[in-house]
């Protein structure tokens, strides 16, 4: 019987699964929708179907995702919600197909936290399988990125965390992980609004304000309409928001980031520092997206930037190349 090789990175936010030869075949919410009511828990949808709830779920029913900023907090859940999304991408028979797994990683767990992951997916069962950093990954492909022998500095800001690593010959020299992500900023958009021009909207509303018109350009004159609740009139209204009203949360997120990619380079060596200077930073992750950060991190940091092309997934696309060299897996794998 013939190996189905995976790659699977189980984000906060997203899911991702990469297939050797094809390329991405599924990328879903890690979310759930739980019945609560009764004496038992019932999951009710998974994935994208559960994102089609958002808004119209009936009493007893919550949203639950299991992994928060990297971390498994729903073992059970979780393990319930990658067994479902690998039974779309591999064709059960009465054999129980054989797996090889590459299993992306975030930095930063404790070794509680990562027995947890090799857990779930032993327990799930496979051929075999390897945990790998997705930031090591993510520097496997967009080489002219990532010069042979020279360290870079990779920023991924996902939705539950920011990761900052300083890399060279597929090891990571150093490197942090922070509480700031897409979700965190959200939250503070939700919070900012509120409090400065009285509308209550949801963090799913706040998320669209920030992909459509979010910006660290403060001349920036982008504008979206969006249906709030009046916190005053308890009505729900529309009315436009303008860039400039969103910059301060989505400002003070980005800054942050960047005062610990600061104090991450005056801890490195010379010789790290140097590459990293003569090469500039590479981000990815979602967060990468956000207009403006190109100049933002000139002006602070005196740094050039550069945003991969499909920097969501990223990680992913380097397993190709973890795939085709056994040596260099065994190399990368935790």
């Amino acid at each position: 019987m013939k190996n189905n090789e995976l790659c699977v990175q189980v984000g906060s936010f997203y899911t991702t699964i990469y297939k050797k030869n094809v390329g991405i075949v599924l990328r879903e919410p890690t979310l759930a929708v739980i019945q609560t009511s009764g004496k038992n828990m019932k999951v009710v949808k998974m994935g994208l179907d559960a994102q089609k709830m958002l808004g119209k779920t009936a009493d007893g029913e919550v949203f639950v995702r299991p992994v928060v900023e990297g971390i498994i907090k729903n073992p059970d859940l979780a393990q319930k919600l990658i067994t479902y999304f690998l039974s779309k991408v591999v064709e059960y028979n009465i054999i129980k197909p054989k797996i090889n797994l590459i299993v992306l990683l975030p930095m930063g767990l404790s070794e509680e936290e990562y027995r947890e992951y090799k857990r779930i997916f032993y327990a799930i069962g496979f051929n075999k399988i390897h945990f790998v950093y997705s930031i090591l990954s993510a520097t496997l492909c967009d080489q002219p990125y990532f010069s042979l022998g020279k360290a870079s500095l990779v920023v991924d800001i996902g939705a539950g965390k920011t990761e900052i690593a300083t890399i060279s010959r597929g090891k990571i020299l150093s490197g942090c992980t922070l509480s700031i992500g897409g979700n965190a900023i959200d939250r503070a958009i939700v919070e900012h609004l509120q409090q400065t021009k009285g509308f209550i909207s949801s963090q799913h509303s706040a998320e669209k304000l920030k992909e459509e018109i979010g910006s660290l350009y403060k001349t920036d004159s982008s504008s979206m309409e969006m249906f709030f609740q009046d916190r005053f009139a308890s009505t729900q209204m529309s009315a436009v928001v303008f860039s400039k009203e969103i910059i301060e949360p989505i400002y003070d997120g980005y800054f942050k980031i960047l005062q610990t990619i600061q104090a991450l380079l005056n801890g490195a060596s010379q010789e790290t520092a140097s590459d990293i200077r003569q090469d500039g930073i590479v981000f990815i992750g979602g967060g990468a997206r956000i207009t403006g950060l190109e100049k933002f991190c000139k002006e602070i940091l005196g740094l050039s930037v550069f945003v991969v092309e499909n920097p969501e997934i990223q990680s992913v696309l380097g397993a190709e190349k973890l795939f085709a060299d056994y040596n260099l897996l065994e190399q990368m794998a935790e």
